[in-house]
């Protein structure tokens, strides 16, 4: 093999060199998703997001249903920082999330095993979007379901009936980040 066929790793200089600073940053146009936490508790899974959120330029984090510590040693590692520039809130309820965003014009998709629920790919969404995702023990609750336009199920194809929430988020954000950005490329400027 050449070494011009090789896949070279770039490192962390180079990668952070392509990055703007953090006051332009937060001056960036963000994508049309809104991501609200339904009672996930655990410091871990919600530095993820956070980290998610950041990585796939959500408009904004909601968590509720939960105490939030940015404190906690779990979120923090998480997060790597994320959570500093990652515009978020902090809510009592999923439920008002979800009625304040469907208010504004959002299509709410709930992430959760449920009836007439579609595969990721198969989401066709009407952004902006309110992606909500459930708890790491009882899910996004009924209530919020009922208040969805879309829900969305990731297969489980092996024993498990659930994965975890942070990959769940991975999945799905992942998936709306790349269709947001397809759509603002084709809309004439």
């Amino acid at each position: 093999m050449n070494d011009l066929s090789r896949h070279l790793v770039s490192p962390t200089s180079e990668l952070r060199q392509a990055k703007c600073d953090r006051g332009a940053f937060a001056a960036k146009p963000r994508l049309p998703i809104l991501v609200v936490l339904d009672r996930v508790t655990q410091a871990y899974n919600i530095g993820a997001i956070f980290r998610l959120c950041d990585a796939m330029l959500a408009e904004r984090l909601v968590i509720a249903g939960a105490e939030v510590d940015l404190r906690k040693r779990n979120l923090g590692q998480a997060a790597c920082g994320t959570q500093f520039w990652t515009p978020w809130t902090q809510e009592k309820s999923a439920v008002d999330a979800v009625i304040r965003a469907k208010a504004q014009g959002y299509q709410v998709a709930a992430v959760e095993l449920a009836s007439n629920s579609v595969r990721p790919e198969a989401f066709r969404p009407k952004f902006p979007v309110c992606l909500v995702l459930g708890g790491e023990f009882d899910g996004v609750s009924q209530e919020v379901v009922d208040l969805a336009d879309a829900v969305i199920e990731i297969p489980m194809r092996g024993m498990a009936n659930s994965i975890n929430v942070s990959t769940a988020a991975a999945i799905v954000l992942y998936g709306l980040s790349c269709q947001a950005e397809a759509g603002i490329a084709s809309t004439p400027a």
